[in-house]
């Protein structure tokens, strides 16, 4: 992180943002309308028309000058970029102010980038006649990835390709914001884009009406220090991990789930000293601090313990053979976390057992990867690697549990909730600021962690 500043990377939305591109647009989308016989779009109009494509701004054309069809947005859009191609920036300008601010950034070490809904090729030729060719380290448009914002993956990966590391954005519309928070980064809104709504109901971390406010803006914004923070242990400072974006805590190496997990031993009343606990493949994240509260009534256990040496007193359990064994009554919580997929026999007597084992009023508070809307799946082999991968997406895993069934399975061992949602149990503010991406929030999803309490079993006799 630059030392005199509290963002690596500064991301912009580009139009209504950076530049005021409007003129430009609104020529290309009227002489587009021309050629197919249709009326003109006043400027002021199209201003918010813009920030989805150029074929939703084609589209939304159409549909403000008559019908619109899909086969005449396949006549219209080729004539609509052939004719903005020509005139990108013949009318185009940018705002006042941001040259210099980021002048300012570059000099102070921050990564510049550009994420945008505008076509990446569209994007690189705007900025190119602005005579930015060199200005920005990554620029990712809106047909980069399979994905566009309000989808955070478009922002994550023009993070990533600035090298990562604590990120702001800077955008116009509700899409820019809406991008922000699912991406649980900080979004400035500027007041004088083409959002189509007040931008006082954009709900963004901070609103700006010039740049020369924007270096002051972001330096509160990370000073206040409070906009995220690890659960487990604090850290402001999140990582890439793989493909899901900026989730993995610097600090304890915390995921989404095992952030959840904690969360939840919380809320429900877990994370005092005096309590008895079975934690099968436990995580490295919060092992100690786990053992730290509970002492010798933590006991943390796997098939193979000599993967877990950070866990104090780690025993090891094989849980086909094992489970039936364990002790009635025993437990005030046992915890796993993307377990269940690994045990090659009836998932229905693993977990009757873990529930026998523990005491009244006892806790699962576990995650069970469950695909969101797929169907549950199990074949209990033998199987080679490549047929596990292929059939539920590791070598080592003999089943997968579906979101469309979850009733007809899980749901058949334990009282379930109809829906998954986490907004019951906690405020958003929290799920946010601990760093649970919005797409875990609603829906089944492999990182949904349930509490199954021991009188919300359904096997009875």
């Amino acid at each position: 992180m630059p030392a005199d500043f509290p963002f690596d990377v500064v991301a912009f939305d580009l139009d209504g943002t950076l530049a005021d591109t409007a003129p430009d647009l609104t020529a290309a989308l009227n002489h587009a309308l021309g050629v197919l016989g249709r009326p003109p779009v006043p400027a002021e109009d199209v201003r918010h028309m813009v920030g989805h494509g150029a074929r939703a701004l084609l589209q939304k054309g159409l549909a403000a000058t008559g019908e619109m069809t899909e086969d005449l947005v396949e006549q219209g859009f080729p004539i609509f970029i052939d004719y903005y191609l020509e005139h990108i920036a013949d009318g185009t300008t940018i705002f006042p102010g941001l040259e210099a601010v980021l002048d300012q950034l570059a000099a102070r070490g921050v990564k510049l980038a550009v994420c945008t809904n505008k076509a990446e090729g569209l994007a690189r030729r705007c900025i190119d006649a602005l005579g930015w060719a060199d200005r920005f380290d990554a620029l990712v448009g809106g047909d980069t990835l399979p994905v566009r914002k309000p989808d955070p993956a478009p922002l994550f990966e023009a993070i990533a390709r600035c090298g990562g590391g604590r990120a702001a954005y800077v955008g116009d519309s509700i899409t820019d914001t809406d991008t922000g928070r699912n991406a649980n980064i900080p979004t400035v809104a500027v007041s004088f884009g083409f959002s189509d709504r007040p931008v006082g109901e954009l709900d963004a971390a901070a609103l700006i009406d010039h740049f020369d406010e924007l270096i002051p803006t972001l330096e509160r914004l990370g000073e206040a220090g409070d906009w995220l923070a690890c659960s487990i242990c604090g850290s402001a400072r999140f990582v890439a991990r793989q493909k899901r974006g900026y989730v993995q805590c610097d600090g304890c190496g915390s995921n989404e789930r095992a952030r959840l997990l904690w969360m939840t031993l919380d809320k429900h009343g877990l994370l005092v000293p005096g309590k008895r606990v079975l934690h099968i493949a436990p995580e490295r994240a919060f092992a100690e601090r786990l053992h730290a509260i509970w002492g010798d009534g933590y006991e943390p256990v796997d098939i193979d313990p000599a993967l877990y040496d950070f866990a104090p007193n780690i025993r090891k359990i094989d849980l086909v053979e094992d489970a039936a064994r364990l002790p009635s009554d025993r437990y005030d919580a046992i915890i796993h976390s993307h377990v269940m997929e690994h045990i090659p026999c009836n998932i229905t007597a693993i977990l009757y057992h873990l529930n026998r084992s523990l005491k009244p009023g006892g806790k699962q508070v576990c995650c069970i990867p469950i695909i969101r809307d797929g169907h549950s799946a199990e074949d209990l082999g033998p199987l080679s690697a490549e047929d596990a991968t292929m059939r539920f997406g590791q070598d080592d895993h003999v089943r997968t549990f579906g979101g469309a069934d979850i009733q007809r399975t899980l749901g058949m061992i334990f009282r379930l909730p109809e829906s998954y949602d986490l907004t019951v149990a906690f405020e958003e503010a929290t799920l946010i600021r601990n760093n649970i991406p919005r797409i875990n929030w609603r829906g089944w999803s492999p990182n949904s962690v349930l509490v199954l309490k021991k009188e919300d079993l359904l096997l009875t006799a």
